[in-house]
């Protein structure tokens, strides 16, 4: 043993229970009552978590740390972005590598893990986006799904982007499922998006207020049930990403019934923990959150909350694609099309789930865990290394105080007017990380250099 962690709590399905974990090599040797361990070897680090829930690192499965948009504009980075994601609990992401126009996915996989390493300090992971459902892309599949990235992703939304059609979205499944792989779906109809775009447009509608009206309700929940009809007829598992309206949840729920293969809901932080309020208040709280889909009203987060509560929402992600404020800000220039997408959140996450829902009493912290930590890293195809704090498991540990309240300070590179959650009294922090049975987060403080690793994955756990 190199490292014992004695005095904390671990979550079981009946609530806290205190514990003492050992590490060795960089793994979890053991969880065992109070003084139930052997003496810790000679030299071994000690620590006392007195007053501390011990947590896996989570595990965050839709990030986009440092993706590059048009114009040389790209989201915040590898770095900066995994040092969020230490701070706030996270040691494993899964990031998504996006081919450009006529490049292979598997150009893109090398371009994303070139960019991710040495920078990257949390641990990484791959989902690769198809947006040709071409021959030449589709046959790249199996091999990515060997070499250890079976996640991809399909749009229905974004005409003249990323949009695939019905009968592209439909040869995308087959292809998944043929090679034993998953399909991530963002579900909006692109078409309906895009003509409420140009009416607003049309109309000089254009300020950041306006934008979630060309992402309108209807638009995410006929392509929710499109996409479910799709994955009933193609036997394809899919996982239908940042759902955001209630009515999205009820299709989700009505579909399981039926369906014929895995079918998985997420639900980011931002459509839990923000609504639309903000789109109503001054330009820069507009411009934080243009994010698609768009946050929604009180009574659809509620209904999510409670969704995610009773497991008919599998896990909670971030969907993390920071820009900073005044970057939002020049773009907005050209009216709300051209500003760019995308919420920070990976810091947050942890935390904010504590105070919307633990706290209360509304959600176990087992379920917590589970929607935060486990339930991502095993569907995801992470079994036997991330998610649980059990003998054999990457000894990445989480030390939470769930009766700290503070007000939030941004993690990232947002500014205090560009983070949706500045200024909220929270309760609950995380306040120590190791990473692999090391010190990665202390007193507030990214302690570690360390880069992480890629993490090739299988979904069949094995």
């Amino acid at each position: 043993m190199n490292l014992v962690i004695t005095g904390g709590s671990v979550m079981t399905p009946d609530g806290p229970e205190p514990a003492d974990i050992a590490v060795a090599g960089g793994r979890i040797a053991a969880v065992a009552p109070p003084g139930a361990l052997p003496p810790a070897d000679a030299g071994a680090e000690v620590c006392d978590a007195s007053g501390l829930w011990l947590l896996p690192g989570a595990v965050d499965a839709h990030t986009h740390f440092g993706m590059p948009l048009k114009g040389g504009i790209r989201s915040l980075g590898w770095r900066k972005s995994s040092e969020a994601a230490l701070l706030g609990g996270t040691t494993t992401v899964i990031d998504f590598a996006n081919p450009d126009r006529g490049e292979s996915l598997t150009a893109a996989v090398d371009r994303w893990k070139t960019a991710a390493t040495g920078r990257c300090l949390c641990d990484y992971a791959l989902h690769c986006t198809v947006s040709e459902a071409v021959p030449d892309r589709l046959t790249e599949i199996p091999a990515l799904v060997a070499a250890g990235i079976p996640t991809f992703k399909g749009f229905l939304a974004y005409k003249g982007r990323l949009m695939l059609t019905p009968d592209e979205m439909r040869a995308l499944m087959h292809a998944v499922r043929q090679a034993s792989g998953m399909l991530l779906v963002h579900a909006e109809d692109g078409e309906m998006n895009a003509q409420a775009e140009q009416v607003l447009v049309n109309t000089g509608r254009t300020t950041a207020n306006w934008h979630p009206a060309a992402h309108p309700p209807e638009s995410e929940v006929s392509a929710v049930k499109r996409t479910l009809e799709l994955a009933r007829e193609t036997r394809c598992p899919v996982t239908i990403v940042h759902m955001s309206l209630a009515e999205s949840l009820a299709a989700l729920r009505e579909a399981r019934t039926a369906a014929t293969a895995a079918v998985y809901g997420e639900v980011c932080l931002h459509h839990l923990a923000a609504d639309d309020s903000l789109y109503r208040m001054d330009q820069d709280r507009a411009l934080a959150a243009v994010c698609s889909p768009p946050l929604r009203g009180t009574a659809d987060t509620a209904a999510l909350l409670a969704g995610l509560i009773a497991g008919d929402l599998d896990w909670l992600a971030t969907d993390h694609c920071e820009f900073p404020l005044e970057l939002k800000r020049t773009a907005a220039h050209g009216g709300f099309t051209k500003v760019p997408n995308g919420c920070g959140g990976v810091g947050e996450r942890l935390t904010l789930l504590h105070d919307l829902a633990v706290a209360s009493g509304a959600m176990t912290p087992w379920r917590w865990q589970e929607t935060c930590c486990q339930k991502p890293a095993e569907i995801m195809g992470l079994t036997g290394r991330k998610g649980r704090l059990q003998p054999g498991y990457d000894a990445d540990i989480v030390g939470f105080d769930p009766r700290r309240e503070f007000r939030w300070r941004p993690l990232g590179a947002s500014d205090g007017d560009g983070n949706l959650y500045r200024g909220r009294r929270v309760r609950g922090q995380v306040v120590r990380v190791w990473k692999g049975g090391r010190t990665a987060v202390a007193d507030g403080r990214v302690v570690t250099g360390e880069p992480g690793s890629f993490l090739p994955r299988r979904l069949d756990g094995k």
